[in-house]
């Protein structure tokens, strides 16, 4: 007799345990206080608004250039050589694929010499540009760099004597 009383005990607190459990169901059921089943039907209910295409940025929209910013690393005038030699960095930028072009102008008198640029650990260096003084009237000159990419331009100058 004890055994099944013990067995019994145990069947009804399972039987207990099993019911509270299931009562639990009725706090994560999300109609709960409702006596409405869900609904089946594919159909749209009067109080559904279908969405409204808007207009939206077009993807040919044009990119925004950033403003170049310049550091003349050489500007120096080789008397011997008869040559300008300058050599450039954008400062603001690091990328490949930009051109540099390099005025040389007194007066008159200018030349121009366009050279790859490309990025150097945290700036973009334009290659080295050498212009050559034959023809310039001895004197100050100006050096006009413009530095043109898909994301930057821009251009900076800065004087020089030829002897």
């Amino acid at each position: 007799m004890k055994k099944t009383l013990k067995v019994s005990i145990a069947a009804l607190s399972i039987g207990s345990l099993a019911l509270a459990s299931l009562s639990g169901c009725a706090l994560l059921y999300p109609n709960w206080g409702t006596d409405q089943n869900p609904s089946t039907s594919q159909s749209p209910s009067a109080s559904e608004v279908s969405p409204t295409p808007t207009d939206s940025a077009s993807a040919s929209a044009a990119p925004t250039i950033g403003i170049a910013k310049f550091n003349f690393i050489d500007l120096s005038v080789d008397s011997n050589t008869g040559f300008v030699s300058a050599v450039v960095e954008v400062t603001n930028a690091a990328e490949d694929g930009g051109k540099c072009t390099f005025v040389l102008s007194s007066g008159s008198v200018s030349k121009t010499v366009a050279v790859k640029a490309e990025a150097n650990v945290s700036t973009t260096q334009c290659y080295p540009a050498m212009l050559p003084t034959a023809g310039f009237p001895k004197g100050k000159a100006t050096v006009t760099v413009s530095y043109a990419s898909a994301a930057y331009e821009g251009s900076t100058s800065a004087g020089v004597t030829i002897p």
